[in-house]
């Protein structure tokens, strides 16, 4: 995952790898901020998931899916 010569950017393997460390990161921090009642930094922390997660595994996220996380996130800020 490192880039030894700072210069080449990443090819699509490491990105994908990187990707997948980053979404297992955020799931955990995900899981403590529901379990600690953060229900704004909750929603966010999805939808950074959701993007992670997609570029990993290359997968489009359904249509309507991240809209409905930022209105979640939305009202979990405003309740």
């Amino acid at each position: 995952m490192t880039n030894p010569g700072g210069n080449n950017p990443p090819n699509e393997t490491q990105q994908r790898e990187l990707a997948q460390y980053v979404a297992d990161m955020l799931l955990e921090l995900r899981n403590m901020a529901k379990a600690a009642g953060l229900t704004t930094l909750l929603g966010l922390l999805e939808l950074s998931f959701c993007e992670a997660y997609s570029i990993a595994n290359k997968v489009k996220i359904p249509d309507g899916e991240i809209e409905k996380l930022k209105r979640l996130a939305k009202a979990a800020s405003e309740g």
